[in-house]
């Protein structure tokens, strides 16, 4: 692709490159934080403190609340702008269910609706707060 030949051209053609830049590396931060879930639910040993009765449903919630608010994210980025609620919230739920079902494969691990359950309000309020941001 040639360079633009006059100084407006060139700001828009530059203005083009970075908001490309950005949503390459908001998805790369996506993919990132989706692994590192995936490692997560991976161990089967953890030394935790001890916390009350189904205080891990609010872990659950809090992993992906900032699933579904990079997924918004990401795709408004990269220029989708229609049913960015709807898909990162049914993206991210999906997510819960199949890390769930992993979790079956992972030595003394147990899938849990409770955990999918708590999964899939996180995915909902990560993507109502990044459809209240006006991204």
């Amino acid at each position: 692709m040639p360079l633009p030949q006059c100084r407006s051209e060139y700001s828009m053609y530059m203005a083009g490159k970075k908001k490309i830049r950005t949503a390459v590396i908001l998805w790369l931060t996506t993919i990132s934080y989706m692994g590192l879930i995936f490692y997560l639910s991976s161990r089967h040993h953890y030394t935790l403190p001890a916390f009350p009765d189904n205080f891990d449903k609010v872990v659950h919630m809090c992993a992906y609340i900032p699933l579904a608010y990079l997924l918004s994210l990401s795709m408004i980025r990269s220029g989708l702008r229609k049913y960015v609620f709807l898909v990162a919230f049914i993206f991210a739920s999906i997510y819960g269910v199949t890390d769930e079902l992993h979790q079956a494969f992972v030595p003394g691990r147990d899938p849990a609706v409770g955990d999918v359950l708590a999964d899939t309000l996180g995915a909902f309020l990560g993507s109502l707060g990044a459809s209240f941001r006006g991204t």
